[in-house]
């Protein structure tokens, strides 16, 4: 899974020694910082969990972004990914990459042959995510714990989804 999966001028690259300063240099926009960890601790969760897996989201050279995820390891959760970290550089939101790079996840999770489920949550009441992870299949199930809503996208059924990426 460490191979570069393209999607036009978008790929998820490994994160390495040498885009690491640059991945956790990353910023997002003021207002949005709150809502997600930063990108170094990922990394360095991602060191100690060998279910977790990090990708840096590329354009040609150019670091634009950031992914985290997990492939679930509970008895009851084979087969199960939930995707706990995803940003794209505030200089480059807005344009289309961030589906890119959600396609391409999906699409590399779903090259495995067990995967059934991803999960993903956000803060509630985010219309913006939640139109768009809805229009990836993503379905609102409910509030965890931490106060957030969790979506769910079933690989076992067939969506339809309109994918537009930049050229």
């Amino acid at each position: 899974m460490a191979n570069a999966f393209s999607s036009r001028a978008v790929a998820l690259c490994p994160v390495t020694k040498d885009n690491f300063e640059t991945v956790a240099e990353l910023e997002l926009h003021p207002h949005q910082r709150a809502f997600l960890a930063s990108n170094s601790y990922s990394i360095a969760q991602a060191s100690f969990h060998s279910n977790y897996h990090t990708r840096a989201i590329c354009i040609d050279r150019d670091v634009i972004g950031f992914m985290m995820f997990v492939a679930l390891d509970g008895d009851d959760e084979h087969g199960e990914y939930s995707i706990w970290r995803f940003m794209i550089d505030q200089r480059h939101q807005g344009q289309g990459h961030g589906r890119a790079a959600l396609t391409i996840l999906l699409d590399e999770i779903r090259r495995d042959a067990a995967a059934t489920k991803v999960w993903i949550s956000y803060i509630p009441g985010n219309a913006v995510a939640s139109r768009f992870y809805a229009s990836f299949g993503f379905v609102e199930t409910d509030i965890d714990d931490e106060g957030e809503m969790v979506a769910l996208l079933d690989l076992t059924v067939k969506h339809h989804t309109s994918v537009v990426t930049q050229a």
